[in-house]
């Protein structure tokens, strides 16, 4: 039975640490070992994680300043001594044979990845199911027509978060890939990295992984600065490497287009964000630097139905701020 590393960063999570170890540890695949990287954690986190390490010899803690997800992940990495990688993410569910089924399906199928399908999670109900469907890929032929790939709520998504996928440590020791030295939005390049490597992957329909959704207090709470910068160098790092593969795939193109708006999106609504101390007159004229860095990087014919980017097309700048705030004033809460 091959090893599996399972790589686990916190920050300030101590009243999730018991339940989200224990979906590790209670794992029908015995042969793991867990690696958690304290992040500079200002709560008990570290303490209960070492309390649980007692617990379970499997469990290796490390603590380290707080520099963000990616650079936890990457000291983890080196650390890691296994044959296949997960990464987890401590207030998220794992079904307790989801490391075991994810295994299963690299074996059996000779992959260097495989992904699962997955839920999402509100704090009181599942609010969604991204259900994948069953298929084996030669990587060559995907990465040349990568469009059907690149959402992970699609049903043939391999891209977006890091947490419903099994790696081979060996891939990626052998190609130095690493997550970028971003606070937000690493996971996409590091996947588009990854799959640049492999020869074979896998997609199974088991629904094995539940992710907690952030109502925007809780986004605010976790990353608590300006995320525009990450969403524009993340996306121009997987723009390269996916161009790289084939740079005519216009529906490629225009799907990582759209999530870049949809991450535009995003940072505009963290402009409200009580932590970054901002007054009205700042937030507008970030907006308008926003806007003005976006439409100079999508490409020629670029076209998107929603409102904003209309508002942003046009330059009403004011229309844009409006807008955010209304969607921030029904949907905090969600």
């Amino acid at each position: 039975m091959k090893k599996v590393s399972v790589i686990i960063p916190v920050y300030n999570m101590e009243k999730y640490v018991e339940s989200g170890i224990s979906c590790i540890t209670e794992q029908t695949y015995k042969n793991l070992e867990i690696i958690i990287i304290d992040d500079g954690s200002k709560d008990k986190t570290y303490l209960k994680c070492l309390a649980q390490a007692d617990k379970d010899r499997r469990i290796a803690v490390f603590s380290k300043n707080n520099e963000g997800p990616a650079a936890a992940r990457n000291l983890a990495l080196r650390k890691a001594t296994g044959d296949y990688v997960y990464f987890f993410d401590m207030d998220d569910y794992l079904e307790p044979n989801a490391i075991e089924r994810l295994a299963e399906a690299m074996e059996k199928e000779d992959c260097d990845l495989a992904a699962c399908s997955f839920s999402m999670y509100d704090g009181k109900k599942i609010t969604r199911v991204i259900k994948k469907t069953d298929g084996v890929y030669d990587a060559d032929e995907a990465r040349n027509a990568y469009a059907v790939h690149l959402s992970m709520y699609g049903d043939k998504g391999i891209q977006g978060a890091a947490w419903f996928k099994l790696y081979k440590t060996g891939i990626i020791r052998e190609n130095n890939i690493e997550f970028p030295d971003l606070r937000k939005s690493e996971d996409d390049v590091f996947v588009a990295r990854y799959v640049s490597c492999i020869d074979k992957f896998c997609i199974i329909s088991d629904v094995l992984c539940r992710y907690t959704v952030n109502t925007y207090k809780r986004f605010w709470d976790k990353y608590p600065f300006d995320i525009f910068d990450t969403a524009h160098t993340s996306t121009m790092c997987v723009r390269d490497i996916v161009f790289g593969w084939n740079r005519n795939n216009k529906d490629a193109e225009k799907r990582i287009f759209d999530e870049y708006f949809k991450k535009t999106f995003g940072s505009f609504c963290f402009l409200f964000n009580p932590k970054l101390k901002l007054g009205k007159k700042q937030r507008k004229e970030r907006i308008e630097e926003i806007s003005g860095t976006f439409m100079s990087d999508i490409p020629q014919g670029y076209t998107n139905a929603h409102a904003v980017f209309a508002c942003m097309q046009k330059q009403r700048y004011n229309a844009v701020y409006m807008r955010i705030m209304l969607h921030i004033i029904r949907h905090y809460f969600d």
